[in-house]
C-alpha cells in the first residue's frame, strides 16, 4: 500500500509541478502583453498631447485671422462710406485702367 501513496505522491508533485510550470509560462506572457499595452498607451497619450498643442496653436491663428479680417472689413466698410467712392474714375486712372 505505501507503494501506491508513493506512487500516487510522486505523480501529484509531477502533476503541481506541471501547472506550477504552465502558471509561470503564462504570467511571463501576459507581464509581456502588460508591457506592450503599455508602452502603446504611452504612445497615444504622447499623440493627444501633440493632437492637443496643435488644437491649441491652430486656435489661436484662427482667432488672429478673425481678427485681421474684422480689421479689413472695417477699414474696407470705412473706404466705402468715403465720399468718391463711386465717383468715375479720374482721366490719369482711366487711361491706366484701359492699358491694363
Amino acid at each position: 500500500m505505501s507503494r501506491y501513496l508513493t506512487i500516487g505522491a510522486l505523480c501529484l508533485v509531477i502533476l503541481c509541478m506541471g501547472v506550477a510550470g504552465f502558471l509561470l509560462w503564462r504570467n511571463g506572457k501576459l507581464r509581456e502583453d502588460l508591457g506592450a499595452a503599455e508602452r502603446a498607451l504611452a504612445v497615444a497619450e504622447r499623440q493627444l498631447e501633440d493632437a492637443a498643442d496643435a488644437a491649441r496653436v491652430l486656435d489661436a491663428h484662427l482667432n488672429r485671422m478673425e481678427d485681421e479680417r474684422r480689421d479689413l472689413d472695417a477699414t474696407l466698410r470705412d473706404l466705402r462710406s468715403k465720399e468718391g467712392y463711386n465717383a468715375p474714375l479720374s482721366d490719369f486712372l482711366r487711361d491706366a485702367y484701359d492699358r491694363m
